[in-house]
């Protein structure tokens, strides 16, 4: 584990990180990672592709037709469009790793269209969902949290048109946030702050149950809010 978070705070800094900024992010990460007791490769990947995720300049280079690999990520208010559209540009998702980026392969030689879908479900019962959409061609391909994404060839639809005559060059990006993302965090962290001054100004100065139940419940609020900041942002790094 310990290898792991070194070499990402040398990638880090490689890629002109300032070295107090590395080492606070590699601190945090090993924090999650010894709270959660998973291994920090299971979690957010290799830790050179890692180090692009969390500071993109890195991975300045995007690949392109010739390349077989390509993984990006966006949020949940527009990751079904964004599928779709990359499925029309030949690009297949194979899974959804750690750090939450659709990993997606293309032929060069050969590209095929493809259509996604994104469901809602509860745990224990992916199996089940996914046997009820087998039967109209569609295949899971990658989770996050309570999500399940599916894909399906459009040749199943459209026969030969579904091949595409060329493939187009990948994107020079590979995060895809929305005005709604940036919004919906923008609104969290107001709504934190707010939370934590009210902790500060009304917290419990006189010892009384009042004051200490009103400190309790918006402290609670507070890491509600942050948990869910949390959430969203693990959801859309790139990963």
């Amino acid at each position: 584990m310990t290898a792991y978070f070194d070499e990402l705070a040398a990638r880090l800094r490689a890629a002109g990180v300032p070295d107090d900024e590395a080492a606070a992010t590699v601190h945090d990460l090993a924090a999650h990672v010894a709270d959660s007791g998973t291994d920090p490769e299971d979690e957010f990947g290799p830790a050179a592709e890692f180090a692009a995720v969390l500071h993109p300049a890195e991975a300045a280079a995007e690949p392109g037709p010739s390349d077989e690999t390509w993984r990006w990520t966006a949020d949940a208010f527009q990751d079904r469009r964004m599928l779709n559209r990359f499925g029309d540009e030949g690009w297949e998702v194979e899974r959804v790793d750690g750090a939450g980026r659709f990993v997606s392969r293309r032929d060069p030689d050969r590209p095929q269209r493809w259509e996604y879908r994104r469901e809602t479900v509860l745990p224990g019962r992916r199996a089940a969902l996914a046997a009820r959409l087998a039967p109209d061609g569609w295949e899971p391909c990658g989770s996050w949290v309570h999500f399940e994404y599916f894909k399906r060839p459009k040749a199943a639809t459209f026969g030969p048109g579904a091949e595409l005559p060329a493939a187009p060059d990948a994107p020079a990006r590979h995060l895809f946030w929305s005005r709604r993302f940036y919004a919906f965090v923008a609104v969290y962290v107001l709504l934190a702050a707010a939370a934590a001054a009210a902790w500060f100004l009304l917290g419990d100065p006189g010892g009384g149950f009042a004051g200490g139940f009103v400190g309790g419940a918006l402290a609670g609020t507070l890491l509600a809010t942050v948990a869910g900041v949390a959430s969203v942002l693990l959801r859309n790094r790139n990963r």
